[in-house]
């Protein structure tokens, strides 16, 4: 699997997985293998603290980071985090194989006709995408690149290390959250699926074969699109909207049963099924296309490469009925999966339910944290 985006430095302990995204903190502490859970804490940030993908306010995000560290209790301070994905650019690309210092320099070359930055302002990093694969030297192998803007990357480093934290790895967030699924992916090395995380500013493909990663796409679409529909529907702030969408949320026509279910609470009929739907509709409509199209986009690319799974995880997710309605539009089988399977969890000290019920959104955070106890190499 394609192991990480960039790496600082070996670690020398274990680390916290640490997810920054656009309007919450997520940390994971997991600690020997089998791995268990230690610690798990989660806050919002405040707006305007990430702006298009860089930290706008470095001081700001240390101080969140910091009382995070504060409600999880935990003592590490070495953390695997990751690139939040509007700085980030991932491409395959075609090089000749050759020595690994020339392949560096080619890639580098080969990928400055792609990215919309000044090559010298962007860390670079590369894997070949099939590493055991037998190529002659000077033929053709795919690799996947993936760039992030020096100010997204500085701006993350600075805020983490103001937090007292010692960054070990630098992820990205695609890639992140296929650990977790690991074993899934496994179990049969010739069956296609595409990861779909929902988050909360952008949502991302990465199409698998087994477990070795084949394309991967980002879109702009996120939850926070179904939220903005539902305020602007509703005449209510992002924050009430949010909720809104957590608790009433439907991605399907809502059946007579669940409309009466609402018929008991005047406040609550308000936001009935079928009001939240028809003022989500249209970005349904939207979300559902550009996956289509995304899957086209991979099948022109690759050859006929078809999923036959999707694996969907995110905050923007946990909308019912989401998974049922891509299964029926994109014909693909998608289902939610519980990262915190394989992870030792004591009973006394989590709620078990609770976990299973934030496991779309902690897909991520787990991702980073399992690279923090295990091999990165």
């Amino acid at each position: 699997m394609f192991s990480s985006f960039s790496r600082l430095f070996k670690p020398r302990v274990e680390a916290l997985g640490l997810e920054i995204g656009a309007g919450s903190l997520k940390l994971v502490e997991l600690s020997g293998y089998p791995p268990a859970l230690k610690a798990l804490a989660a806050r919002p940030l405040p707006p305007g603290t990430l702006v298009e993908g860089v930290v706008a306010e470095p001081n700001a995000l240390s101080q969140e980071i910091r009382e995070l560290l504060a409600e999880a209790r935990t003592r590490k301070r070495y953390v695997v985090s990751a690139v939040p994905n509007p700085s980030v650019i991932l491409r395959t690309l075609q090089v000749p194989k050759m020595p690994p210092k020339e392949m560096e320099e080619a890639v580098r070359w080969e990928a400055e006709r792609y990215i919309p930055f000044p090559i010298d302002e962007v860390v670079l990093d590369f894997a070949p995408l099939d590493p055991l694969a037998e190529v002659p030297e000077g033929e053709q192998v795919e690799v996947l690149v993936a760039a992030a803007r020096q100010e997204a990357v500085a701006s993350l480093i600075e805020a983490l290390r103001g937090a007292g934290l010692i960054p070990v790895v630098l992820d990205v967030k695609p890639f992140a959250g296929l650990y977790p699924l690991e074993a899934e992916l496994t179990r049969d090395p010739e069956q296609v699926t595409v990861a779909v995380e929902i988050g909360a500013e952008s949502t991302s493909l990465v199409l698998t074969k087994g477990d070795r990663p084949l394309a991967v796409r980002i879109l702009t679409l996120s939850g926070k699109d179904f939220t903005e529909a539902i305020a602007k529907g509703f005449g209510l702030d992002l924050l009430t909207a949010e909720e809104v969408k957590r608790t009433y949320g439907l991605a399907t026509i809502p059946t007579e049963d669940e409309e009466l279910l609402l018929d008991f609470d005047v406040e609550r009929e308000r936001y009935s099924p079928a009001r939240i739907y028809d003022a989500i509709r249209p970005v349904l409509v939207d979300l559902t296309q550009e996956i289509r199209r995304s899957l086209e986009f991979f099948r022109v690319q690759l050859g006929d490469v078809q999923p036959e799974v999707g694996y969907l995880y995110g905050g923007g997710s946990r909308l019912r009925g989401l998974a049922a309605l891509l299964t029926d539009t994109l014909g693909v089988s998608f289902v939610t999966l519980d990262p915190w399977q394989g992870i030792q969890v004591d009973p006394k000290r989590f709620d078990l339910e609770k976990l299973k019920e934030l496991g779309a959104e902690f897909m991520v955070p787990v991702g980073l944290a399992l690279r923090g106890v295990g091999p990165l190499d």
